[in-house]
């Protein structure tokens, strides 16, 4: 496993920080954190984050500079939760993390937008639901990257690794076997697209053409347009892009688009959520 984690770090954290930004280790319901600020931050909203890597890798660390240029499209702090992995904490563990984190970050703004990609596209939906069904202020807005929502799913049978070089079905498996442990994959806690996706915060989705994932995007659109009542979501799809190709960000100019639209859209509900009434 720390081969591996150390590849994904090294995928994730190539892009670099951007100037003014600033980075400050730190705790969240004694979950630790990353606190990623751009310059131009606004004090009265943040924007928390789950990163991917298919809830066994991944890191606030490896996640930096991806933050760095995320929080300055979007005028927010960035709030990256370094949640527990799998297979040496499977579910619910890193649900209850970022839950922990997100209850924290309460006590100190009063809008909070939620944003992940990949497996922490997922986790983002499956934390939007549990908060729902609890006393916890809801999320101004749900930013999903790519999404993994379906782990239920046969990975290799159900679906073609196309010209995707991140996505390989059996290592989607492995990682599905490690994060649910004894539990049913299908769990909508586990595969969030199972789950009730009524009222809900307003989701920003990104998808691309190319990720076998992409699946999981079209069905959450098509899901929540036939059946969540309450629920919306803007889908943007890009052709001929990868899994995650916005981590390029810095290298690639459709992920330089793509992060900063990303960002503005996530903005943009925030402010409409501070606009009076």
């Amino acid at each position: 496993m720390a081969t591996k984690r150390r590849v994904v770090d090294v995928i994730a954290g190539a892009s670099r920080l951007p100037a003014g930004v600033t980075v400050e280790v730190d705790a969240l319901g004694g979950v630790p954190v990353e606190r990623v600020t751009p310059p131009n931050a606004r004090s009265d909203a943040a924007l928390l984050f789950l990163h991917g890597g298919g809830y066994a890798s991944g890191s606030a660390r490896g996640y930096r500079g991806f933050a760095g240029a995320l929080s300055v499209a979007a005028a927010m702090q960035l709030i990256v939760v370094d949640y527990r992995l799998a297979p040496e904490h499977p579910f619910p563990a890193a649900l209850d993390d970022v839950l922990g984190a997100y209850r924290a970050l309460f006590e100190e703004v009063a809008t909070i937008a939620v944003a992940g990609d990949s497996a922490g596209g997922g986790l983002t939906l499956a934390l939007a639901q549990r908060i729902r069904d609890t006393p916890l202020p809801a999320p101004a807005a749900l930013g999903l990257i790519c999404p993994w929502l379906d782990l239920a799913t046969d990975q290799a049978a159900a679906r073609s690794p196309g010209n995707d070089p991140l996505i390989i079905p059996s290592l989607t498996a492995e990682w599905c076997r490690f994060y649910a442990g004894t539990c049913d994959a299908g769990d909508p806690r586990i595969s969030p697209i199972h789950g009730d996706l009524a009222s809900l915060p307003p989701i920003i989705m990104h998808s691309a053409g190319d990720d076998p994932l992409a699946v999981d995007a079209d069905k959450l659109e098509s899901e929540i347009a036939l059946r969540a009542v309450g629920s919306t979501v803007m889908h943007r799809s890009f052709t001929k892009r990868w899994h995650d190709f916005h981590l390029q960000v810095g290298f690639l100019a459709d992920a330089d688009h793509a992060v900063k639209l990303f960002g503005a859209q996530l903005a943009g509900l925030i402010a409409e959520r501070h606009q009076p009434r």
